[in-house]
């Protein structure tokens, strides 16, 4: 079967929730491809891909990125989801792992599902996208059941979080709204809108407002018991937007959320800006040393001579993933010392 054929027959059995599941070798490693729909019984109302090495001495820890494709077609959702997944397999071919990808909807009208934004949680519990970060917990657990009931595999308790540009700040908000689920968490291009545990900003880069809009007070133990490991390009804040403005009215870096409303919104941009430099760059340091001055574990390495993407040629592509193998090989180290210690 053509692989436009196979995507357009997977498309149509999760839209007729029929879940499916494919294998594929790698290496000659095996590798279970389980693509799960939606499930209203689980209290899941989005699908996602699940893919598990068949093999006996795998890393036990998960790993997930959702995917950051802006459009409303599936398919291409579809599509993007799998690409991820065969990257992150690619990349982690030194010790494989389970890999999960939830495919979070991108409606233009819609919240910025793919970003959690702040309109994300204004969301009616009848809603079916109320509260994707629980969903999406929700998924964790199905493939911790899939791992122990299917093939008798006891994951770790926390996961390895991985993201980059969207998906990249779609990890940063989701170790912010659950902490308590992540061993590492690996964040390119997205620099420009760290959270600063703050209570005198609001969310998304801040918690002033935490309790009423999820209900339950931040857990900062567990958030400086995370390992975040971030990564930008050198060149990151040279291509602009022609929509969006700085305070001088000029056009504002692309990939910069701070002046983005649909990311962070306008008067929490703003603010951040005042509290810590409409710079990018000068403004992420202020945020790592402030976060570091609280017990927070967290870097950042500039990749130098780079760009946010490859449109020009030099995007971080290698030495993105160069940095991301790095941080997996730390994070295989980090597992076997805890378990010595232990």
């Amino acid at each position: 079967m053509e692989e436009r054929e196979l995507l357009n027959y997977i498309c149509e059995k999760l839209n007729n929730n029929q879940d499916v599941s494919q294998k594929f070798n790698l290496d000659n490693i095996t590798y279970e491809v389980n693509f799960i729909g939606p499930n209203s019984e689980k209290g899941i109302n989005i699908s996602s891909i699940i893919i598990i090495p068949l093999i006996n001495d795998l890393n036990r820890e998960i790993m997930l990125e959702a995917n950051n494709l802006e459009t409303n077609n599936f398919n291409d959702i579809l599509n993007q989801g799998v690409q991820t997944g065969l990257s992150l397999v690619n990349k982690t071919r030194c010790k494989p792992c389970p890999i999960i990808i939830p495919l979070l909807p991108s409606e233009k009208n819609q919240p910025y599902f793919q970003q959690l934004s702040r309109e994300c949680f204004n969301l009616l519990p009848e809603n079916k996208y109320y509260r994707l970060d629980e969903q999406v917990v929700k998924i964790i657990d199905l493939t911790k059941s899939i791992l122990e009931n299917k093939h008798k595999i006891k994951a770790k308790d926390k996961i390895f979080l991985n993201g980059y540009s969207s998906s990249g700040v779609f990890a940063q908000r989701f170790a912010l709204l659950q902490p308590q689920l992540i061993e590492y968490a690996c964040i390119g291009g997205a620099s420009g809108s760290i959270p600063l545990i703050s209570t005198d900003i609001e969310y998304p880069i801040g918690i002033k407002d935490y309790q009423i809009l999820f209900g339950k007070n931040f857990d900062m133990d567990s958030y400086t018991k995370i390992k975040f490991k971030y990564y930008v390009a050198e060149f990151e804040t040279i291509n602009k937007s022609n929509s969006r403005f700085d305070e001088n009215n000029m056009p504002a870096p692309m990939h910069d959320m701070s002046f983005f409303d649909r990311s962070v919104p306008y008067e929490v941009g703003k603010k951040q800006r005042q509290m810590l430099g409409a710079e990018m760059f000068d403004r992420a340091n202020k945020t790592i040393e402030y976060l570091q001055n609280m017990g927070i574990n967290i870097s950042q390495k500039i990749i130098l001579g780079r760009t946010h993407n490859n449109f020009s040629g030099i995007g971080v592509n290698e030495l993105g993933d160069k940095f991301f193998r790095e941080v997996y090989k730390d994070s295989l180290a980090y597992q076997n010392e805890y378990i010595k210690v232990q």
